[in-house]
């Protein structure tokens, strides 16, 4: 395990390598482990007190000398459901004073990482999806590693279904991510660029896939209509 699993799991950088030093070699003083990690020894034990505040470590007094120990990791599991319940509850309040608009078109436009996740999440509530795109390095699975073995679960569990029209170079990656789920995969020539397009509950999501992704999601029910009538055209040509 590396120091940046455990600040996807909400540590910072030094509190997940302070922790990691501790659950590979416990019993051990802040002087010993600021020593073994050539960090200073004030900062160390900041970063202890962090530590010891979410729960995450522990101490003894031995001959007057705090010796720190790690407690059950399960905390850690424990720590992010009491968040995800807060964040509920803050979601849920947010949605009630939340104001309307008499808007037909939503368009909505992320940047990053964070983006690609955004449109994920959305795209995991649907049933049923149509893309089209992945003509260059389909790099999707590169940049959501950590978060894509989640959605294909949730695919899984849902039994979406779904349609993807990718490039013959990426036929077999693709085949390979949705086996065994509910999603069917056709190939075209000449898709040679990393923008793609889904549709999906009444939107439609436009993202590039390069090193700086960005995804723009419509919301309009007659250009998804529309859009999906052209796409399920073009898959009844494609063997």
């Amino acid at each position: 395990m590396e120091p940046k699993d455990l600040v996807d799991a909400g540590l910072t950088s030094n509190q997940a390598k302070v922790y990691l030093k501790l659950v590979k070699e416990p019993a051990q003083s802040g002087g010993q482990i600021a020593r073994g990690m050539s960090m200073d020894r004030s900062f160390v034990y900041n970063v202890l007190a962090a530590l010891s505040d979410k729960g995450l470590i522990s101490h003894i007094f031995k001959d007057n000398i705090k010796i720190f120990y790690p407690t059950d990791p399960e905390t850690l599991l424990k720590d992010s459901e009491e968040k995800k319940e807060r964040i509920t509850s803050i979601v849920e309040e947010l949605h009630k004073i939340k104001g309307t608009t008499n808007a037909e078109r939503i368009v909505l436009v992320y940047n990053g990482k964070a983006g690609l996740k955004v449109f994920m999440r959305e795209l995991l509530e649907c049933t049923s999806f149509s893309s089209l795109g992945g003509g260059g390095l389909y790099n999707i699975f590169d940049i959501l590693k950590t978060e894509f073995p989640h959605y294909l679960k949730v695919f899984e569990e849902k039994n979406t279904q779904g349609k993807i029209i990718t490039s013959p170079e990426n036929e077999d990656n693709m085949k390979k991510t949705y086996d065994n789920l509910n999603i069917k995969i056709k190939t075209m020539a000449g898709l040679n660029n990393s923008v793609c397009f889904t549709l999906f509950s009444d939107k439609l999501a436009i993202y590039s896939l390069e090193e700086k992704p960005y995804v723009i999601i419509i919301e309009d029910k007659s250009v998804a209509d529309t859009l999906t009538e052209y796409f399920n055209k073009v898959w009844g040509t494609l063997v």
